[in-house]
C-alpha cells in the first residue's frame, strides 16, 4: 500500500513539472537575434504589450535589475553594435538595429532598475507615438529606420483620431495601451500588468 501510494505522489509530481514545462515553453519570442539574444537570456521578462494593428505581433519588456540605463546600454553595444544611438532625455534612450528597436527607460517604480523592451519596426511604425522619441531620434533618422517618407506627421495625424491606439513607452502606457487583448503567454518570471487593456 506504501508503495503504491509513493508511485501515486511521484507520478502527480511528474504530470504537474510536465505541464509547468509545457505552459513554459508555449512562449516563443520573435526577437531571435543579438542583442535580443543577450536581453533573454540575461534579464527576466517582465511584460508583453500586444500591438493595437497586428495581433501577431507584439513588444518584450525586460529588467535590469540594480542597473542604470547607460550599463544597460554598455551592455547592449557590447551585444552587438547598433546602427543608430540615441542621446539620453528625460531618463529615455533608444538603440536602433537592423530589425527593431530597444528602448531602455528608469523604471518608474524602482529608479535603480532599466526596462529593456524589444520592439521590432512594424511595432515602433503601428503603434509608438513620436513624442516618445522627441529630443532622441531626429524624424529623419526614425522615417528611414522605418522606411517610410513621413511617418511622424502620419502618425501624429493617427494619434489625434485615436489617442488609446497611441502607444507612449511601457512607463508611460504600460500594461494599460489598448493593443490586442490576447497577447503570448509568457515564460516565467513575474509578470506586471497581465499585457494590454491591463492596469498596471
Amino acid at each position: 500500500m506504501k508503495n503504491l501510494l509513493f508511485v501515486t505522489f511521484i507520478v502527480t509530481v511528474f504530470l504537474l513539472l510536465s505541464a509547468c514545462s509545457s505552459q513554459s515553453s508555449d512562449y516563443e519570442t520573435i526577437y531571435k537575434e543579438e542583442p535580443a539574444n543577450f536581453v533573454q537570456e540575461n534579464y527576466p521578462l517582465f511584460d508583453v504589450v500586444g500591438s493595437a494593428v497586428d495581433s501577431s505581433n507584439y513588444s518584450e519588456v525586460y529588467v535590469a535589475e540594480g542597473k542604470k540605463i547607460d550599463d544597460v546600454a554598455l551592455e547592449l553595444e557590447g551585444a552587438k553594435q547598433p546602427e543608430k544611438i540615441s542621446e539620453k532625455n528625460d531618463n529615455k534612450q533608444v538603440l536602433v538595429y537592423d530589425k527593431f528597436f530597444v528602448m531602455l527607460t528608469e523604471d518608474e517604480e524602482n529608479s535603480s532598475n532599466t526596462l529593456i523592451e524589444l520592439a521590432n519596426k512594424e511595432f515602433v511604425k503601428d503603434n509608438y507615438n513620436p513624442s516618445f522619441f522627441q529630443g532622441m531620434l531626429v524624424m529623419s533618422v526614425l522615417n528611414s529606420a522605418l522606411n517610410t517618407n513621413d511617418w511622424g506627421s502620419n502618425r501624429r495625424s493617427q494619434c489625434g483620431s485615436n489617442p488609446s491606439q497611441c502607444y507612449g513607452g511601457y512607463s508611460s502606457s504600460g500594461g494599460n495601451y489598448k493593443g490586442y487583448e490576447n497577447s503570448p503567454t509568457v515564460r516565467g518570471g513575474t509578470v506586471r500588468g497581465g499585457g494590454p487593456g491591463s492596469g498596471k
